[in-house]
This record gives C-alpha cells, sequence and structure tokens, in this order.
C-alpha cells in the first residue's frame, strides 16, 4: 500500500480525535455473515458489536447473507470495490462456509469464499488488501489457508497485517466473534478499592486462544502475516501495533496452531451407551483461588458477568462460571512471536506437565491418553515456495477425556469436544505459562440404546449439518464417509457454555466434503448415538423468503420444529438485525419493524432485514434459520452515491475524489 497516504489518515483521525473526542472515531470494525446457516451473521453481528464498544472504535459495516457482496472483497481490477468496503475497516471479521473455485488468474482450482453473487478466489483480490485502511481480516470457516491455497492468499496482502483463518475444518460457534473480541480488548474494572486491568490480548493471541476454547480435536489455526513482527500487534488502543505497515514483498510467514487431542479410542459395537449427567459444581472465590494458586496467582478474585478472574500484570486466570473451566495465559509469553525464543524439548514435556497437574491436584481420574504438540511458524516466499526460517514454540501437553461407555464399565471410550481437553503449555524453560482444564463433574445415571454406524450416515445423508452435534463451515454438494473409520464416544461442549448432559455420538471421521467434483476439505462429524439427542430442526414458515411488506404493514411470524428431533420444551427466539429481540413466542405478528435505511446509496431503497430464529430444546440443543424481508418506506435522510466528501451535494469534488480512488486502487497515487 502507499504508508504515505495511511500515514495522512492515520494523523488526520488522530488529530480529529483530539478536537472533538466525543464525537469522532479513530477506528473501525465491520463484518459479514455468508449463506447456509443463520448463526454466520449473528457470529459476525456480535463480533461488530463488540468491537463496536470499545473506546475509539466504531462499525461501519456489518451485514447478512443477502447483503454482503463479493464485490466487497475483490479488487478494482477484478471489476470490485473492496477500497471502499472490507479495507475501509481496520479489522474485518467473516464467518461462513469456504469452498474451491476455479481462478482465473492463477489459471487452478483454489480455496474460495462463497457469496450469493459469486466465489471470491485468491486472483481477485491480489495485491490490494491493506493498500487503505485494513490492518486484519479473519475469515472462520473451513480450509480456506489450507496447504494448497495458502501462499496465493498471502499475494492478496499488500499492507496486510494480518490475514487469520484455518489450514483445516472449522466448526461452527455462535459466540467465536464476541469471544475473539473480548479477549482483544483492554479492561479496567473497579470494585470496591480494588482495580483490575485486564490486558488486551494480541490478535493472534487471541485468535488462537479461542481456537482452544470453542474447536474440537484436529482444528489447526493459521494465521498469515507480512511480517513475523505482524503477530504481536494488538487493535488499535489496546496495545502496540507495528507502524509503519509492513513492506510488502515476496516473503511471508504462516504460523500453524492446532487446538489439539490424541486420537480418540475405536469402538463401534455398542449397542447401548451409558448415560452422563452433569453435576453441578460450586464455582466461588475459594474454588478459584485454589486454582489461581497452581500457578502462582494469589490476588483478589474479580467477578466478571460470566466468568471469575485473577489478574497479575499478564498473567490472567479465567474460570468460567457455567462449568468451573480455567483458561490460563501468560500473555507475555504464550503466542508471543519470537525469533529468539525456542521450544521446550518435547521429550521432557510430559514429565514436566504431569508433575504439575499431579502436584496441584489438577488432573481428574478419568484423564486418558495424552499427547505433546506445538506451533510452527514458517517463512515462505509466495513467488517460488522457497522454506526460510523454520521456528517451533509453545511446546503444550494435552490430555484427553475417557469414560466407560458400556453398562458394565468394561469399554472405555473417547470424550470429544473443547470441553474435554486439558492442555499444559510450557515456555522455554520449562515455566507454565498457559493451560485449560476441569472438565465437567459427571455421574452415571443409566444407560440408553444407541444406533449402528450405518443409521448415524443414514441420517447425515438425509439431513446433514443440522443433526451435527457441531457444525463443520464447508459448502459442499457431496461427501464420502468411511464408516470403517466411525468410532462411538461422547461430546463436551466449551466451558463457557452450559450443559446438562454429555451427548453420547458417533464420529464419522475424516469425512471428505466436496463441491462440483473438486475436494472442499476432511474432516469430523459428530453426529448423535440416539435420536433423543437430535438437536432440533426449525424452519420458518412466515416470513418468506425475500418478502416485502409496507411500514406499519402487520407481518406475521411462525416456525415448524419437525418432529422427532430436539427434546421438548422449547424456547423460541426471534431476532432482527435492525430491530434486535422481536418476541419469544413460536408464532406472533408485529407492526413495529422498521424501515432500514441505506446511509448512502444511488436510489435509496429500503434495505432488508435479516430475521433470525434460534431454538433451543430442554438439553441445551440448538438450531437457527434465518430469512430476508424488506420494509418499504422513505429513506429521505440517504445520501447520493455520489457525494464523495459527504457535503450532502453531487459535485465536481466528488468526481474527483472518484478518480482518486481509482488511482489509489490502481496503484497509481500521485503526491499528496
Amino acid at each position: 500500500m502507499n504508508g504515505f497516504r495511511k500515514s495522512l489518515i492515520v494523523c488526520f483521525v488522530a488529530a480529529t480525535f483530539l478536537a472533538a473526542p466525543l464525537e469522532t472515531f479513530a477506528w473501525e470494525a465491520s463484518g459479514c455473515g455468508g449463506c447456509g446457516a443463520a448463526y454466520f451473521y449473528t457470529c459476525a453481528d456480535r463480533f461488530c458489536d463488540e468491537v463496536d464498544s470499545f473506546p475509539g472504535w466504531s462499525q461501519t459495516f456489518c451485514l447478512g447473507c443477502a447483503d454482503c457482496s463479493e464485490d466487497y472483497y475483490k479488487s478494482a481490477a477484478a471489476g470490485g470495490s473492496e477500497n471502499s468496503w472490507i479495507d475501509a475497516s481496520d479489522i474485518h471479521f467473516r464467518n461462513s462456509h469456504c469452498t474451491t473455485a476455479w481462478d482465473a488468474f492463477w489459471g487452478m482450482n483454489l480455496s474460495g469464499i462463497p457469496f450469493t453473487d459469486g466465489t471470491v478466489t485468491p486472483g481477485e483480490a491480489f495485491d490490494v488488501w491493506g493498500d487503505n485502511d485494513a490492518e486484519w481480516i479473519a475469515s472462520k470457516c473451513c480450509s480456506l489457508l489450507r496447504d494448497s491455497s495458502k501462499g496465493y492468499w498471502a499475494t492478496t496482502m499488500d499492507g496486510l497485517h494480518l490475514l487469520l483463518g484455518y489450514k483445516t475444518s472449522s466448526y461452527g460457534a455462535t459466540n467465536f466473534g464476541r469471544t475473539w473480541a473480548r479477549k482483544m480488548e483492554k479492561t479496567t474494572i473497579h470494585f470496591l478499592w480494588w482495580t483490575w486491568t485486564f490486558p488486551g490480548q494480541t490478535v493472534t493471541q487471541a485468535w488462537f486462544n479461542t481456537t482452544d476454547e470453542t474447536q474440537p480435536a484436529g482444528t489447526v489455526a493459521r494465521v498469515l502475516a507480512e511480517t513475523n513482527a505482524c503477530y504481536n500487534d494488538h487493535l488499535w488502543g489496546q496495545g502496540s501495533v507495528l507502524w509503519p505497515d509492513p513492506v510488502d514483498d515476496a516473503w511471508y510467514w504462516w504460523w500453524d496452531h492446532t487446538a489439539g487431542s490424541p486420537e480418540y479410542l475405536f469402538v463401534n459395537d455398542l449397542r447401548e451407551m451409558n448415560v452422563y449427567e452433569v453435576a453441578p459444581r460450586t464455582v466461588d472465590e475459594k474454588y478459584v483461588k485454589q486454582i489461581g494458586a497452581a500457578f502462582g496467582l494469589t490476588g483478589e478474585v474479580g467477578d466478571l458477568c460470566d466468568s471469575f478472574i485473577i489478574i497479575n500484570d499478564k498473567q490472567v486466570l479465567e474460570v468460567s462460571k457455567a462449568s468451573g473451566h480455567f483458561y490460563f495465559h501468560d500473555d507475555s509469553k504464550l503466542f508471543v512471536a519470537d525469533l529468539s525464543v525456542g521450544q521446550f524439548p518435547p521429550t521432557q514435556a510430559f514429565e514436566r506437565a504431569d508433575s504439575f497437574l499431579r502436584q496441584n491436584e489438577l488432573l481428574p481420574n478419568d484423564a486418558g491418553d495424552h499427547s505433546v504438540e506445538f506451533d510452527t511458524l514458517t517463512e515462505e516466499n509466495e513467488e517460488n515456495g522457497e522454506i526460510g526460517k523454520v521456528l517451533y514454540q509453545n511446546t503444550n501437553v494435552v490430555y484427553a477425556r475417557q469414560l466407560p461407555g458400556d453398562p458394565i464399565g468394561k469399554v472405555m471410550v473417547s470424550v470429544a469436544g473443547a470441553g474435554a481437553r486439558i492442555k499444559v503449555y510450557l515456555s522455554e524453560d520449562g515455566d507454565v505459562m498457559g493451560g485449560m482444564g476441569n472438565w465437567r463433574n459427571v455421574i452415571n445415571i443409566g444407560a440408553i440404546p444407541v444406533m449402528k454406524s450405518d443409521d448415524a450416515k443414514s441420517f447425515f445423508d438425509r439431513y446433514g449439518e443440522a443433526i451435527s452435534i457441531v457444525k463443520a463451515q464447508a459448502l459442499y454438494d457431496e461427501t464420502k464417509v468411511d464408516l470403517g473409520k466411525a468410532t462411538q464416544a461422547y461430546y463436551e461442549h466449551t466451558g463457557r457454555a452450559r450443559q446438562h448432559e454429555l451427548v453420547p455420538c458417533w464420529i464419522l471421521q475424516d469425512v471428505e466434503f466436496f463441491m462440483e467434483g473438486q475436494p472442499v476439505v476432511t474432516a469430523d462429524v459428530f453426529i448423535p448415538a440416539s435420536e433423543s439427542y437430535f438437536p432440533p430442526v426449525a424452519t420458518i414458515i412466515k416470513p418468506a423468503e425475500f418478502q416485502t411488506f409496507d411500514y406499519g404493514e402487520p407481518v406475521g411470524f411462525d416456525c415448524q420444529v419437525e418432529e422427532g428431533f430436539g427434546t421438548p420444551p422449547y424456547n423460541f427466539l426471534w431476532e432482527s438485525n435492525v430491530d434486535g429481540q422481536l418476541s419469544t413466542q413460536q408464532r406472533f405478528t408485529s407492526s413495529s419493524l422498521s424501515v432500514r435505511c441505506p446511509d448512502q446509496s444511488c436510489d435509496c431503497s429500503p434495505l432488508p432485514h435479516t430475521i433470525r430464529l434460534t431454538v433451543t430444546d430442554a438439553k441445551g440443543s440448538e438450531s437457527n434459520d434465518s430469512v430476508q424481508i424488506t420494509i418499504l418506506g422513505e429513506c429521505d435522510e440517504c445520501a447520493h452515491c455520489g457525494d464523495v466528501n459527504k457535503d450532502s451535494t453531487f459535485n465536481f469534488k466528488d468526481v474527483a475524489g472518484m478518480a482518486d480512488g481509482w488511482l489509489s486502487q490502481s496503484g497509481h497515487t500521485g503526491p499528496r
């Protein structure tokens, strides 16, 4: 990008912010949710709303399936307008499916981001991301940054600091965006005579920690950087940021981090499986202090809305009120890019971690197999694939949970999911610099008949990801399942969530997903082993997709929950991305939906609402659906699309601004 241009922007914004700190925002966030699942937009919207609450930050746009166009990501040379959209904000977050598509620029099939009006591939954003304003772009979807495509996505970076995504499958987590955002915020809490400063994590630290907390085994997060120093970027206003922007050259870095867990035990012949009910534990100040002592934290316990904390400078312990799970991270060491730092020897890691857990009574009796893992940081030439520096850091030991699966207790089965994971991170000198653990206490309350693996596959073939416990974020039209790899297990959700029972399930391992004959991703699929654990399958009946209504006209809302799915009673939540919560009834009528007017448009037509439905059953399982509707009405305050300088008139100054924007995108910038 043109560094001088961006410096001018920052200097101007900073000066304006000092002059009018209450009215002007220095930094901007944006987001998009893809098609195919209602939670895509919800996740992106929660990210944008969270960052919007940070001092000095505002939200430029957060759009749903029908509103977010491929043009907003494509270069001017490819017919797009990314400079006016994702590159007009400092950070952009997209949550969606990903797929495989033909890239005409590179002449091959590569990973792509699907939209209603097309698919964006790396060649359509060649050398433009970051040349206006963006520092960080994140895409939470399946294998966008897979091995065969990562180098091509690296060529999109021109001033962009980081491109965050996944090497492997990524699984749906409605709160991923909000969790990632919260971890990046620096927060000071005052209570009585105590003050706690919650340090904001770097963009990379927050991405990896959120992956650990939300993703099942085998998920590999991957972050591309123009230079390794970008990995230590905080959000603006939350800590240091590399400045000026990194120089765009042929070299880039990629950092792989695995959520981790040992391989699942192979069990495929149980006809009954035990039922494990979660036994509530007392999560209070005493409980938190006992865990804090293990990590050398002896300060006062702070109380957040959903967790307790103890903070000592950059050492932070969080304990979930919902489950008692703990998350410890030393932000001065864990996931810090430092070329001089080595790794703790993997051959000695298990002995060190095991000793730490046993000494502090943090190793449960049902901890089973373990694995030793570490992060890899690699420097690569995007033009010829030459490998430069390779670093190994963040050695960690991961323990898996294993429980008796049969009523007589002879067959042990694995417990999958982010909640069934203990991790201990070791610094180069062997100090514990991170950890997570204390999975839920459970009680065996009986047994339940379970289906065979071919029955589980039949349900998956019919209903797809709608009945999966967690959804792989892949756009596909064909799958291949090897039932010889299917294994029986339980599923435990993230420790941030409330869960009443572990879910008996079939893990269809290494399912191959295809789109139009091209491979998209290989991922595990988690299908409940009994229909009584199937999540509800809900469909919006009214209003219809893309229906229009006059302002003030009654709009009827209704939905259907497919019989045989989910456990009654059901809770219903209807929301609009414009008007917020609408109702908690299954069916209702509303005449109060707002006209959604664009800030700037060529015809000032009203924009659609995204109507979201969330149905939660008695066991806490969820189903989501969404439709787009438009409320028609006047949009008198809408500015003309040609009013580039936003002075409420369209004249020669705006034409000059358009020409300047075109020159900036095409790289032909004159003196400023």
